[in-house]
């Protein structure tokens, strides 16, 4: 009989960046056990997108959706979160919602989970959030109570993390999963690190996806310029976009999560008949990045898919993960806001081409030096 894995938490709200972690962990786990099956328990605090799920299907590593994780039938709205603020119990109230959640997916939820030879936890931007912690922390103490071995993939939190949740629980939760913990990033690392946890500094798993085919642009498409990017006032995109075009390139918004931005950036895009692309996959999209001269982006995994084509990127540093990207890479061109984009960053971007993509392609050969999977580190399968 074959070995069953478990992953959890997978985000399969139609994010490519999150696809690209998930295909990262099926690749990992099946190069280890060929002949395993793998269950896959996605987020139950956002919705499905099934064109990009079934899209995903195609290329990934074989794997069964089994549902969501235990849902929370009693999310706080934020009238409750601003009187528990006020009071200074929403730490206290959130204990107590995790603690309620746990008992109720202790069940038959939980015990489904002792039939796994190991259970993973889904890579990216985790555990921080009031609802979304509420669902992660609860359903980690019900598998924990089934089967003791818990890994988890490279992982960032932020300080939000400490708003809303007591450390000692914080502690106490986060120890279930086998040491060492791998962290995205040292600020990551050295939160961990407080909680007196044993953790690591590690790297994306994407960087270790398998590589797309690569193809080479049509000559027209060479001066093409594409935006990949993320919360960004509509005017100042429709500002940018124009400056481009004054710079003699073509610019193209491409969506990553059609779902967060499509809307704003179509709307942007439909105004100044230009292209706006929301590919299904994230394949998908580091063919539009091939297809670039320039690719402008704000999202991490925006930055790290731009390894995988020889565009230049140009990024912007108004989010702190990327901005970690671009100092320890050492990426000669970079702008701190949209607004500051103009025609001699991207004349810059274009002359540098050749050390940006050079730096880009070392800084990811590093990451992929450091630990991206708790298989390398726990000698798990």
């Amino acid at each position: 009989m074959s070995e069953i894995f478990a992953i959890v938490y997978a985000n399969l709200k139609g994010n490519l960046g999150d696809f690209a972690i998930l295909h990262s962990m099926l690749a990992d786990i099946r190069s280890r056990a060929p002949d395993s099956t793998i269950h896959v328990y996605s987020q139950p605090f956002v919705s499905i997108d099934e064109a990009r799920l079934e899209a995903f299907k195609q290329s990934a590593p074989p794997f069964e959706h089994m549902g969501t994780t235990y849902p929370d039938d009693k999310p706080l709205g934020q009238g409750m979160v601003r009187c528990l603020r006020a009071v200074g119990c929403l730490r206290l109230y959130q204990g107590w919602r995790i603690s309620r959640l746990a008992r109720k997916a202790s069940t038959d939820f939980g015990k489904r989970f002792s039939q796994y030879k190991a259970v993973f936890v889904a890579g990216g931007a985790q555990w921080t959030g009031l609802n979304s912690g509420v669902s992660m922390f609860a359903n980690l103490r019900a598998i924990a109570a089934c089967n003791a071995e818990i890994y988890s993939y490279p992982v960032s939190v932020s300080s939000s993390l400490w708003k809303v949740n007591g450390r000692a629980s914080l502690s106490r939760d986060l120890s279930l999963i086998k040491p060492p913990l791998i962290a995205r990033d040292s600020q990551t690392r050295r939160m961990l690190q407080e909680l007196k946890l044993n953790a690591v500094l590690g790297a994306d798993c994407v960087f270790a996806a398998p590589k797309p085919a690569s193809h080479s642009a049509a000559e027209g498409e060479r001066k093409r310029v594409l935006f990949v990017l993320t919360s960004q006032p509509p005017d100042q995109i429709e500002a940018a976009l124009i400056r481009a075009q004054n710079a003699g390139l073509e610019p193209v918004l491409l969506s990553t999560c059609a779902i967060e931005d499509g809307p704003v950036q179509k709307t942007v895009a439909d105004r100044l008949g230009v292209d706006f692309i929301a590919p299904l996959t994230w394949q998908g999209a580091v063919s539009a990045m091939q297809s670039s001269t320039i690719v402008v982006t704000n999202r991490l995994h925006g930055l790290i898919l731009a390894s995988f084509s020889q565009s230049s990127v140009v990024p912007l540093v108004d989010r702190p993960m990327v901005r970690a990207v671009v100092q320890d890479a050492r990426l000669p061109v970079s702008v701190n806001a949209l607004a500051d984009l103009n025609a001699a960053t991207l004349s810059l971007a274009q002359d540098y081409a050749d050390e940006i993509r050079h730096k880009l392609a070392s800084y990811k050969e590093k990451a992929l030096h450091l630990s991206w999977s708790p298989l390398q580190v726990s000698g798990e399968g």
